[in-house]
């Protein structure tokens, strides 16, 4: 059972103030709450799940049982942050966002300078994962990595990538030179990667903020059609083309 104030909990991380002051998030949906429940390094306070998905999952929530809460679906539709509920909710302590510069400098980055669609965000970080990438930077105008929908567009990758919070002239990067995508650069298709790049990627609507145009090593362009109508790509989407390249060079 689940008492009022664990439910007037939950819903209260659904906002960021709440979420820094408990030092807790959300993750929601089956596929996420499999892969925490397996191979998470993140601390689980609370698993939230109807009947039917805990009796089906009974042998991996085997070691969570103290911290196991059953629901009703409509007592589901009360905590949830999506619109269809998910059977299952799990509540995490959130991991330290200083940044860890030895772990940055291992190997290739991505910056986020205020990119803040929390879609985008999780869409990055799930691309980052898919190639390999084990940083991601945030800077603080960006969308909250432990946003609800940052959390479910990553579908679980946030499990698997540093997130770390800092602004880009504080970062120590040792070896890494910096690429910013930008519409007016060099053509990603004639373009030769640095052995250690950090990725840059700018605001939906402003692009790159000036300060950090002006400290980027290389400025790069995805090539389009002469005949396109898009002026511009979404941020989402461009990272990944530039991701792919950058992970077949």
């Amino acid at each position: 059972m689940i008492t009022n104030n664990q439910i007037k909990f939950v819903k209260s991380l659904h906002q960021s103030k709440f979420r820094q002051k408990y030092n807790n998030f959300i993750a929601e949906g089956d596929k996420i709450a499999q892969e925490i429940l397996q191979n998470t390094t993140y601390k689980i306070i609370h698993i939230i799940a109807t009947p039917y998905w805990i009796e089906t999952n009974a042998s991996i929530l085997k070691p969570y049982n103290s911290i196991l809460i059953d629901v009703s679906p409509a007592e589901m539709s009360k905590i949830s942050a999506l619109k269809t509920k998910s059977p299952v909710l799990i509540v995490l302590e959130k991991q330290s966002e200083n940044t860890d510069n030895e772990l940055l400098n291992r190997g290739h980055a991505i910056y986020l300078d205020n990119v803040q669609d929390p879609g985008n965000v999780g869409t990055i970080i799930r691309i980052a994962d898919w190639f390999g990438i084990q940083s991601v930077v945030r800077s603080k105008g960006s969308a909250d990595f432990y946003n609800p929908k940052v959390v479910q567009s990553t579908m679980g990758s946030f499990l698997n990538v540093s997130l770390f919070t800092d602004e880009f002239s504080n970062l120590n990067l040792k070896n890494h030179r910096s690429v910013g995508a930008v519409m007016h650069g060099s053509s990603l298709s004639n373009f030769e990667w640095p052995e250690k790049t950090i990725l840059i990627m700018g605001n939906e609507g402003k692009g790159i903020s000036a300060a950090i145009h002006q400290e980027i090593d290389h400025h790069v362009t995805i090539p389009g059609s002469n005949a396109r109508v898009a002026d511009s790509l979404n941020v989402g989407m461009a990272t990944g083309i530039l991701c792919a390249a950058l992970y077949n060079e």
